[in-house]
């Protein structure tokens, strides 16, 4: 891995909707920050549709702050451009 980028890492989660409200997000993302830690990343960063205000509120909630926004980073068959934020997390 090039040395400008080693200390970023990417997470990405997805939970079916009959699963949420269990708490199974917040435990894969605590999972995946203790992980990103323990394998020396001091950045960990995501991207998550603006539309889904549960997951911007836990990501939040974890310490992630926005730092840029898509207006067209997804292009849905059922509801057309999707605008995604973009978030990182100092570790």
């Amino acid at each position: 891995m090039k040395y400008k980028v080693r200390h970023r890492a990417e997470l990405g989660i997805s939970v079916l909707k009959a699963f949420w409200g269990l708490g199974i997000g917040r435990a894969l993302m605590t999972s995946c920050i203790e992980c990103a830690k323990a394998a020396g990343y001091s950045q960990l960063e995501l991207k998550v549709v603006a539309e889904n205000a549960r997951a911007l509120s836990m990501y939040e909630k974890a310490g992630f702050v926005e730092y840029g926004r898509n207006p067209k980073a997804f292009n849905s068959r059922m509801t057309g451009f999707q605008e995604v934020v973009y978030m990182r997390l100092e570790l």
